[in-house]
């Protein structure tokens, strides 16, 4: 259903006028559900914002990185500071981006535009869509009249769906990026980096498509 919804959406956003880079991503041809994982490229992404609000906070910086036939590219990997409509404020504790440094950043306006591009064709990957992908289709349907869509998979929502499928919800189990790479056995990265904690992303997703069935076997309506 989530695919029908989306094929429509797209369908109907394709009759009505858009600004390019928007056209562009609504023209191309996105994955059906039925599409092997090997053959699908994610944009592992993820930003850094001034709150955790998605209906306020601004974007700070913005990183992301491909994964291609079912590896993580690194060459494709790109990270952009991001200037906000107003300051900082104690948010910057977190990340450490200051008002002096993103002051040297992109209009909002061009830091999207890069990433619309970005996923043209493709699927987005996010760990926390209720934040990442919220604050996109904000900014998209601020900028060019329409939520953002494109097809979504979201690493905490994949590992909330696989607890719920075998009956065991640990309430006590942190789903937070960092937590759940320890569950999967990888490597601990310093995180508020939207380009360390995309590239963590997606190594996730790979640990938890080897572990749930394998990269063979996967198809996207699988996650």
């Amino acid at each position: 259903m989530k695919h029908r919804w989306l094929a429509a959406k797209r369908w109907y956003l394709s009759t009505r006028h858009f600004a390019s880079p928007f056209k562009e991503m609504l023209d191309a041809e996105v994955p059906g559900p039925k599409t092997p994982f090997r053959r699908i490229e994610f944009v592992s992404l993820d930003i850094e914002t001034t709150g955790l609000d998605a209906r306020s906070a601004d974007m700070l910086s913005v990183g992301w990185v491909l994964i291609r036939d079912a590896r993580v590219d690194l060459a494709t990997a790109r990270s952009l500071i991001v200037r906000p409509s107003g300051e900082v404020g104690s948010s910057a504790s977190v990340h450490g981006l200051t008002d002096t440094l993103v002051g040297t950043g992109l209009k909002w306006t061009e830091a999207l535009a890069e990433v619309v591009t970005a996923l043209t064709g493709r699927v987005l990957l996010v760990h926390h869509a209720g934040l990442d992908k919220a604050l996109l289709d904000r900014m998209c349907l601020s900028h060019f009249g329409a939520a953002l869509p494109v097809p979504v998979v979201d690493t905490l929502a994949l590992e909330h769906r696989r607890q719920q499928r075998m009956h065991h919800i640990d309430t006590k189990q942190s789903l937070k990026l960092s937590d759940l790479r320890d569950t999967y056995g990888l490597p601990r990265y310093n995180a508020h980096d939207c380009l360390v904690d995309a590239i963590a992303t997606a190594e996730l997703l790979l640990a938890m498509v080897a572990r749930n069935g394998g990269r063979q076997a996967t198809r996207l309506r699988d996650l």
